[in-house]
């Protein structure tokens, strides 16, 4: 019986022959990092992602949807063979403090390899001024011996030029705070050093006063710093 023997060229040109039949998707990159930038600075990210047609028909984003509302997204449509187009997106991160972000985009098209592709957006907000501490505990028993903050900041100047305690009614909602917050003696003392991001180091001491009983809510430092006016933190006082 005759059997056909096919060579080594013939197979791969089967095998390629398959695996661009119809239309198929590569996208680059998949995650797009915008690293790191200071914290006030960027409105703003804008993304872009460049989309091929690897396939031998026409390739159609049926939709390319955002995550969040703060995400928008403009696109091409129809991909021919062989063909890219762009993906073009913009994050909107006014406000946002430090923290790592990570907004992602659902693309979903008639490709036979990956009708459905996930994009991701990502960056680092690093804090304009850094606290040592999120949440202060003073001890009014002792007024003598303060509490202790290293602040760092690439703001070689930084002051502190007010420190105060605004306590929340005993009771009451998160958001009522009583009329007149507490002013709190401090000392700022500029240091020697100096952290590896090349931001400068600050110590903050707060001293307390003697109050009947213990009190929560938030402690507020005032600063000379335009992208961060006032260091809010938590705590009891």
């Amino acid at each position: 019986m005759f059997r056909p023997i096919y060579s080594a060229a013939v197979i791969l040109s089967i095998i390629a022959s398959y695996l661009s039949a119809g239309p198929r998707i590569e996208v680059d990159p998949k995650t797009f990092d915008y690293g790191t930038m200071l914290e006030g600075k960027v409105e703003k990210i804008d993304a872009v992602f460049i989309v091929k047609n690897t396939g031998d028909a026409p390739l159609k984003l049926e939709t390319v949807r955002p995550g969040c509302g703060c995400t928008v997204v403009k696109f091409d449509s129809l991909v021919p063979p062989g063909k890219s187009v762009k993906i073009e997106s913009q994050v909107n991160i006014k406000g946002y403090k430090s923290g790592n972000i990570s907004k992602g985009i659902t693309v979903n098209s008639n490709a036979e390899n990956e009708p459905l592709v996930r994009l991701m957006i990502t960056a680092k907000i690093k804090a304009a001024i850094d606290v040592s501490d999120s949440y202060l505990s003073m001890d009014s028993s002792n007024i003598n011996s303060p509490k202790v903050l290293f602040l760092s900041s690439q703001k070689k100047n930084l002051m502190i030029s007010d420190v105060s305690f605004k306590p929340k009614k005993d009771g009451s909602s998160d958001a009522a705070w009583q009329n007149s917050p507490i002013k709190l003696k401090h000392k700022w003392i500029p240091t020697d050093s100096i952290n590896v991001d090349s931001s400068h180091v600050f110590r903050l001491e707060i001293y307390s006063s003697k109050n009947s009983k213990p009190m929560f809510g938030e402690f507020i430092l005032k600063t000379n710093h335009l992208d961060k006016p006032e260091i809010v933190l938590t705590g009891k006082y």
